[in-house]
C-alpha cells in the first residue's frame, strides 16, 4: 500500500500536484527498518514521476497549448518558471533537466517544454538522475539523521521535527514562488 501511495505521489507531482515527493519519502525514511526499503520506495517514486513525465511529454508534443493551460493552473507555477525552462534548455540542453528541479523549478515544466528541445528517449533517460538524485539524497539524510543524530529521540519528536522542516521549506518556497 505504501509503495502504491509513493508511486502515485511521484506521478501526481510530475503532472498536477505541487508538493514534492521528498515529503513522503523523507517521512518513510524516518520509519523504515533498513535503507534497502528506503531505496525501493525511491524507485517506486521514480517510476511514478517518470510515468507522469512521459504522459506530459507525449501530450505536449501534439497538444502543447492544452498542457500549458493545465500546468498554468497549478499553484506556484509562474510564467517566469516556463521562461527559465526554455532559456536553460536552449542554452544547456539536457543538463537543464538535471539541474532545474534542484533550483525549485518543477520537473513537470521540463516535461511540458521538453519536446521542443529533445527527443523522448533522451528526456526519459535524463529524468532518471534528475529525479532520483534528490529523492535518494533527501531520503538518506532523513534515514541517517533518524538513526544516528536523533537515535535517542522518540518517533513522535522525529515526526514533529520532520513536519517543522517541511513547513519551513514550503514557507520559504511559497514566499519566493507565491501560490
Amino acid at each position: 500500500m505504501v509503495m502504491l501511495l509513493i508511486f502515485l505521489w511521484g506521478f501526481s507531482e510530475a503532472t498536477w500536484f505541487f508538493i514534492i515527493p521528498d515529503v513522503i519519502l523523507s517521512l518513510y525514511a524516518l520509519t523504515a527498518s533498513d535503507f534497502t526499503k528506503v531505496a525501493r520506495t525511491n524507485i517506486f517514486c521514480l517510476a511514478g514521476a517518470m510515468t507522469g513525465g512521459l504522459i506530459l511529454f507525449l501530450t505536449s508534443v501534439h497538444h502543447h497549448a492544452f498542457v500549458q493551460e493545465w500546468i498554468s493552473r497549478i499553484p506556484a507555477i509562474h510564467g517566469y518558471m516556463i521562461e527559465h525552462v526554455n532559456r536553460t534548455m536552449g542554452e544547456d540542453g539536457l543538463a537543464a533537466i538535471l539541474f532545474g528541479p534542484l533550483s525549485g523549478v518543477p520537473y513537470k515544466l521540463f516535461a511540458m517544454e521538453g519536446p521542443a528541445y529533445t527527443g523522448l528517449f533522451s528526456f526519459m533517460l535524463i529524468s532518471i538522475p534528475a529525479r532520483l538524485i534528490r529523492f535518494i539524497a533527501v531520503s538518506a539524510i532523513a534515514f541517517f539523521l533518524s538513526r544516528i543524530t536523533f537515535a535517542s529521540l522518540h518517533m513522535k519528536w522525529k515526526i514533529l521535527m520532520w513536519a517543522a522542516v517541511w513547513v519551513i521549506v514550503y514557507t520559504i518556497y511559497f514566499g519566493v514562488h507565491p501560490l
